[in-house]
């Protein structure tokens, strides 16, 4: 099932490997920067 966040790429789909490392990249880095946002804006 190609939906499910929880489903194994194949080791032959490059596309696929490199999405996800992508994808999950840019939501760590999206966390951080909120949580830092959060940290200076709220205990300034």
């Amino acid at each position: 099932m190609r939906g499910d966040p929880f489903w194994e790429p194949p080791p032959d789909d490059p596309m696929e490997i490199w999405g996800r490392r992508i994808g999950r990249s840019l939501a760590v880095v999206v966390a951080f920067a909120l949580a830092v946002y959060l940290l200076v804006t709220y205990l300034r």
